[in-house]
């Protein structure tokens, strides 16, 4: 008999594992069963299914086919999306967050957008320069929200106006301040390490922005 297996629920203290028989081609039927880990939950559905298969005896021990007799498929590690939604709203941590980070990537290429967009999105809705740098569970599982809310037909557009803007005003500014180039390029230097406005992201600019528009007030005064 082969045993294909299913993983429907996971928790710290929790599992659920569906399996189905098949003796060749032909199915046997399926059973569920819980227990505190996976291995338990599989092994508690496997006497549960043999017991249906060999009449229902409530022996499990007597009806069982022989370890030789059981062949077991890799485990399916697919919860459901109803599950998916419950463990994320729960107070448990996992230790490996590949599923999230996966899902993560799917959105971004989904947007279609460059590291920089991602950066810039990720700066403005939960304050990281970088994905890596979060090291919080539920931080991750609200940008994973957050992304997935995300229309990129105006994202873009808004982005890019937005930043042309600040470009616009920083140019008068420098311009009310009478600096050229090289002065303005030793200010970003100074300021920011970098040589040039199209380095800076969009909360980057603002700064910029900000710290001229300081600086042209204590001109105006003095």
């Amino acid at each position: 008999m082969r045993i294909e297996s299913k993983l429907c629920h996971l928790t710290d203290n929790k599992a659920v594992v569906q399996v189905n028989g098949w003796l060749n081609e032909k199915s046997l039927g399926s059973a569920l069963a819980e227990g505190p880990t996976v291995e338990v939950a599989e092994d508690k559905a496997i006497l549960r299914l043999n017991l249906r298969i060999n009449g229902g005896s409530n022996n499990e021990t007597t009806q069982l086919p022989g370890p030789e007799n059981i062949i077991k498929k890799p485990l399916k590690a697919e919860l459901p999306k109803n599950e998916i939604v419950a463990n994320s709203n729960s107070n448990i941590e996992p230790s490996d967050w590949s599923n999230e980070l996966t899902a993560i990537d799917l959105e971004i290429k989904r947007l279609k957008w460059s590291r920089e967009d991602e950066i810039n999105f990720l700066e403005k809705s939960l304050g990281y320069n970088n994905r890596n740098k979060i090291t919080n569970y539920n931080d991750i599982l609200k940008y994973l929200s957050l992304l997935k809310n995300t229309d990129n037909k105006n994202q873009s557009t808004k982005y890019n106006v937005n930043i042309n803007y600040l470009i616009t005003e920083s140019d008068n500014i420098l311009n009310d301040l009478s600096w050229n180039h090289v002065q303005g390029r030793e200010f970003l230097q100074k300021e920011f390490n970098v040589s040039t406005r199209k380095e800076l992201n969009e909360k980057q600019l603002i700064s910029f922005v900000e710290k001229l528009k300081s600086i042209r007030n204590k001109y105006l005064v003095d």
